[in-house]
């Protein structure tokens, strides 16, 4: 018999509702939810493939641990003793602070497995390392020097009469740096009502839809808003917002002078009269609202970019209003209620890299190969993540993961990162585990949405916060789990203390909670009620940005039929499946004797790769793509890990000077895996 069940997807933040068709504990279907209140009846190709990802053949089922350098099936009491007692020789010999922990993108939006935190905070080990020192760093960076606190996102409201995209494009992939449910009916809306600017070195599918496309020189977008600012600040700035709200607008103006019309057609390549219409636009509109993707983030100048964006909501007085800048509090966060203490959370870096920060409690993930080099990290769990696709310096971190003590993979599917651990623990994939949307305040509307497990885990596939308790009573380590948890819930409910509506409301609930969009809010819990729009670290990066020079840069972009390293396989298209190859402008390729489906060598200081052409003229002439989250054409190969933000501790993975030529001999292909 078949029976259907509402969940939600948890591949990204967007938490798009779903409706599963169940047999014998097998997903059949998956169908978008036609009356949820938030995604409206949307879901995305990766999203509706959910069902054949659990059923995935690579799937993993059961503990493996390696003996004799082979890894071999082994029952869960025999892998977490052996984990407990290498854990316990580690601590004993080495201390705590030898362990360490690294998350991946697919753990976030899972609200149980950010249990992994509490088992670190309870060990004292500042090992931390997560995806948001390799994808969008500058965002919580930006955010706390601004408002004190690094857990706000400004995003154009959706009444917002000018609407600004750079470098994001989530007609293909909305689940980055805000979460987008129902794309294409929020960009027709703001074409629609007023203005969609697309500003991207590519006419990418949102660009499409866009009223207007600027297709500025990679990184140089900084200087588009840096104008735009020096500008509104001398004809059309809320004196009245400014006034009341904000600080360091002086020291702001000084830092945009630089930024004449001139200049900035220089920095950006940008025609004159584009820049001017820019302007005119936000003078016209009055208000504006601004989203910057990991076209920014994962590239040079992205801190002054970000920082920017936020600038240019504070003088047309957009931050925090209705058409405006629209910043959520959160539903389950419950922000504009409980507030926040303002923190500087910048520290000192790993021992073995004193020139790297930590922010947030997190070392930046560059780190980890000089940390097990130097000897300071001799175990490392990695949770729901692939650092081996992730993490730059690719040949350099195969190497020292293999010189670790203990590396414990907790995974759901084979990945390029299983076949290296010491330990593969099979865990509960999102169709097996309950859940609730504790990151709404992504989301461009204030809601929850609970969800129960659609099938009981099969195998031997274990929840992490079952692992977590159970390695934590072999080392003697109390985190706080109470021993008679059993179940999801039992993990979740505490997370959520000044939620809007209780957990068990919440769970009661068929569909989302829609609490609304609040506004004016932040004035009353910032510190001292205003924004900061002169902190002297980023005005002294903006005074030394520049753009970046070479023949050709290459950039990253999303795709739509895979998330990151996710369903590389063509799981979510098997017609039209997503694959690697360089994009790059026709122009480009006649010069360097290169025709359509070509090979070619791409490389820099740091490595090459060599990839298929595809000619594209969506591309500006200088510029190429090469998506992230392959195995065998691994942008992370050409990284230069010494190219890394002082502040941030991001490396630089966007943006940078490749040579591309054509190849003439075979290239070797390593198959893909499936995450």
């Amino acid at each position: 018999m078949t029976v259907e069940k509402r969940s939600f997807c948890r591949l990204c933040g967007s938490f798009c509702a779903f409706i599963a068709a169940v047999e014998d504990n097998r997903v059949v279907s998956i169908r978008p939810d036609e009356d949820d209140p938030v995604s409206k009846g949307y879901l995305c190709a990766k999203g509706a493939a959910l069902g054949r990802l659990h059923h995935h053949p690579l799937r993993l089922d059961h503990p493996r641990v390696r003996r004799g350098g082979v890894q071999v099936e082994a029952d869960w009491p025999t892998a977490l003793d052996d984990i407990g007692a290498k854990l316990k020789a580690i601590i004993e010999t080495y201390g705590a602070g030898a362990i360490g922990a690294y998350a991946g993108t697919p753990s976030v939006p899972c609200s149980s497995v950010n249990i992994w935190r509490s088992f670190m905070a309870a060990l004292g080990s500042p090992q931390i390392y997560s995806t948001v020192s390799i994808d969008v760093a500058c965002g919580p960076l930006v955010a706390e020097r601004v408002t004190g606190s690094p857990m706000l996102v400004c995003q154009p409201d959706p009444d917002a009469r000018m609407a600004v995209l750079i470098g994001i494009n989530p007609m293909v992939s909305h689940g980055h740096n805000y979460f987008q449910p129902a794309p294409k009916l929020q960009l027709r809306r703001w074409a629609e009502q007023g203005e969609l600017w697309v500003v991207d070195p590519r006419r990418t599918e949102t660009a499409e839809l866009a009223t207007r496309h600027l297709s500025p020189w990679p990184a140089s977008e900084f200087a588009l808003l840096g104008h735009a600012v020096r500008e509104i600040l001398r004809d059309g700035a809320d004196r009245e917002f400014l006034a009341a709200y904000v600080n360091g607008v002086e020291a702001l103006r000084g830092a945009v002078e630089r930024f004449t019309l001139e200049e900035t057609a220089r920095i950006t390549r940008l025609d004159a009269r584009d820049i001017r219409d820019f302007v005119v636009s936000i003078r016209r509109t009055g208000k504006v609202g601004i989203v910057c993707g990991t076209g920014i983030s994962m590239g040079p100048n992205a801190n002054v970019t970000w920082f920017l964006a936020w600038a240019l909501h504070g003088v047309t007085g957009s931050l925090d209003r209705q058409g405006g800048a629209y910043i959520n509090p959160g539903f389950a966060r419950n922000f504009d209620a409980v507030g926040w203490t303002p923190v500087n959370s910048s520290g000192p870096g790993p021992a073995s890299r004193p020139d790297l920060p930590s922010r947030m409690g997190e070392y930046p993930c560059v780190a980890i190969p000089d940390e097990i080099e130097a000897g300071n990290l001799r175990a490392l769990f990695v949770i729901a993540g692939n650092p081996v696709i992730a993490i730059p310096d690719t040949n350099r971190l195969l190497k020292a993961l293999g010189k670790l003590d203990l590396l414990v993979v907790v995974e759901m599917m084979e990945t390029a990162t299983t076949p290296l651990a010491t330990h593969v623990l099979p865990g509960t994939g999102q169709l097996e585990m309950s859940d609730v949307t504790l990151w709404d305040w992504l989301n461009p509307l204030e809601y929850a949405r609970y969800a129960e497990r659609v099938i009981e885990p099969a195998g031997e596939r274990k929840p992490l916060w079952w692992m977590m308790r159970e390695i934590a009573a072999r080392i003697g380590l109390d985190f706080g789990l109470p021993p008679e948890t059993a179940h999801d819930d039992d993990v979740i409910r505490p997370m959520m203390p000044a939620s809007r509506a209780s957990f068990d409301d919440i769970r009661a609930s068929p569909t989302a909670i829609v609490s609304g969009r609040t506004y004016g809010w932040m004035h009353k819990v910032l510190p001292g009620g205003r924004f900061d729009l002169g902190p002297e670290d980023l005005l002294a990066q903006l005074t030394e940005a520049h753009p970046v020079e070479g023949d050709l840069l290459l950039t990253p972009r999303r795709q739509k039929n895979k998330l990151n390293a996710l369903m590389n396989d063509g799981l979510a298209n098997p017609r039209r499946p997503d694959v690697a190859e360089l994009s790059i402008h026709p122009d480009d390729a006649i010069a360097r004797g290169i025709a359509d489906g070509d090979l070619v060598r791409i490389s820099t200081a740091a490595g090459e790769v060599v990839a298929p052409v595809r000619i594209d003229g969506r591309y500006r002439k200088g510029v190429v793509s090469l998506p992230h989250g392959f195995t065998d054409m691994n942008v992370n190969i050409l990284t230069d890990v010494r190219e890394i933000d002082r502040l941030s501790g991001m490396p630089t993975l966007g943006a940078f000077p490749v040579t591309v030529v054509k190849f003439s001999g075979v290239r070797a292909t390593v198959e893909e895996d499936s995450l």
